[in-house]
């Protein structure tokens, strides 16, 4: 049986990867996106590939566009079998945390946090009904002399906080659902900057990875999976 998954930010960088190596493996792929050209475009350079993709039209801060793609889903997709939730804005990533207004902080946890997870809660019905499963795509939140963004960390560590307290959630209530996260870890994409160095993955590579451990078989509800395949403790 033909199964649907719905990816965020599918329109380009990691987004995109994630589409297009869930279509290889099979799955009909639905491109939401903001950007009705750049998704539009999207889903005819995977179709081209031999991939069935279908644009849907969702940004994450603006609330109606969000319950108009669950209503799409739910009349026209009701076999959605996965949500990824990709979609993420940097904020400034140079900028100390505190530099930063309230409101460029709620612009960022808007994109990364606030609308994923009412994305989330819209599509649980429909996701409920398929044995669904949601995926994070997230970063380490540990203090980095290296990597320290502060309102992209700040939503991340948000999306982490949602991975593992609904997996719980799910498994006291014995609902057929899975939520996990995956960190796929320093990769060069346009939400950086085109940022390269040492050990950086190219969005392809990060697009396998990805739709790697997803694929693997295993359950992994409420964890949060480094790049590596290991689980982040944050309860230590």
């Amino acid at each position: 049986m033909t199964r649907k998954v719905l990816v965020t930010g599918a329109n380009k960088g990691i987004g995109k990867q994630i589409a297009r190596e869930m279509g290889k493996a099979g799955w009909i792929v639905l491109i939401g996106a903001r950007d009705e050209r750049r998704g539009l475009e999207t889903a005819r350079e995977l179709k081209k590939e031999g991939i069935e993709a279908v644009y849907l039209n969702i940004d994450l801060q603006n609330q109606a566009t969000i319950l108009a793609a669950a209503d799409t889903i739910e009349s026209r997709h009701a076999d959605l079998a996965m949500l990824i939730n990709n979609a993420a804005i940097p904020g400034d990533m140079r900028k100390p945390g505190f530099e930063f207004t309230v409101d460029e902080l709620r612009s960022v946890m808007e994109t990364n946090f606030f609308g994923p997870f009412e994305l989330t809660r819209r599509l649980l019905p429909v996701l409920e009904k398929t044995g669904g499963r949601i995926v994070n795509i997230t970063i380490p939140i540990g203090a980095s002399g290296f990597f320290n963004p502060f309102a992209y960390k700040t939503s991340k560590a948000a999306l982490n906080v949602m991975t593992q307290s609904l997996g719980q959630n799910f498994k006291q209530a014995g609902k057929p659902l899975e939520i996990f996260a995956i960190m796929p870890g320093a990769t060069t994409t346009d939400l950086n900057g085109n940022s390269t160095g040492k050990n950086f993955k190219t969005t392809g590579e990060a697009g396998q990875l990805i739709a790697g451990i997803i694929l693997d078989g295993k359950n992994h509800n409420g964890e949060v999976v480094n790049h590596d395949g290991q689980t982040a403790d944050y309860n230590r």
